[in-house]
């Protein structure tokens, strides 16, 4: 795998393949969700866009952009004229991030999730001869909030109609969500795996 040709060249571009370690936290939601996850700095943010979705438990029906201070990108339609740039054709390798490096991830235009990252270590590939190109996911705290919750307010509202049975809209929340959905709950082996098997199916 190899970053895009025409993506603004760098001192990052003509390094040999890193990994970034990376921890995202969801805005305005407490306590915190957050995700631990390593990811090849030769992804696109499109691919990393992808990894978040797996990572957060979305199903990627919504647009999506990366802001990085003044600079914002977004999955461009060839045929249109943009004034953001496109995060199909931009690696992460080419935004020269190092440790201590800060953007933000927003899905969902509607709902509004923001979700603030940062570059915690930049590290060697576990092979210079045969590179690791599998992000994964080391750690993490919660269930992220499902597909649609309304926004962090919305999020709130939801805990606090499931914790109270006699709120108005606890059964219909209960109805909307999944039988097994647990706020608190973060299971890190099941979506640890699913990103292996994307990665390994060619999806990412």
């Amino acid at each position: 795998m190899s970053a895009s040709a025409t993506a603004p060249r760098t001192r990052a571009s003509k390094r040999g393949p890193k990994q970034l370690l990376t921890r995202i936290t969801m805005r305005d939601i407490d306590p915190p969700i957050w995700r631990l996850v390593t990811v090849p700095d030769a992804f696109t943010l499109h691919q990393f866009h992808r990894v978040l979705q797996i990572v957060f438990s979305r199903l990627d029906y919504h647009l999506f952009a990366f802001e990085l201070d003044a600079r914002r990108f977004e999955l461009q339609d060839p045929e249109a004229e943009y004034e953001t740039e496109d995060a199909a054709s931009t690696a992460l390798r080419h935004l020269d991030l190092r440790a201590g490096s800060e953007f933000v991830y927003i899905y969902d235009f509607g709902d509004d999730w923001h979700h603030d990252i940062r570059v915690e270590k930049v590290l060697p590939m576990p092979s210079e001869r045969s590179p690791d190109w599998s992000p994964r996911l080391l750690g993490g705290a919660r269930a992220a909030p499902p597909e649609d919750a309304g926004g962090p307010l919305g999020y709130a509202n939801m805990l606090t109609a499931l914790r109270d049975p006699g709120h108005p809209e606890h059964t219909e929340y209960l109805k909307w969500l999944p039988r097994d959905y647990d706020p608190e709950r973060f299971d890190a082996w099941s979506l640890d795996h699913a990103l292996a098997l994307v990665v390994a199916w060619g999806a990412i």
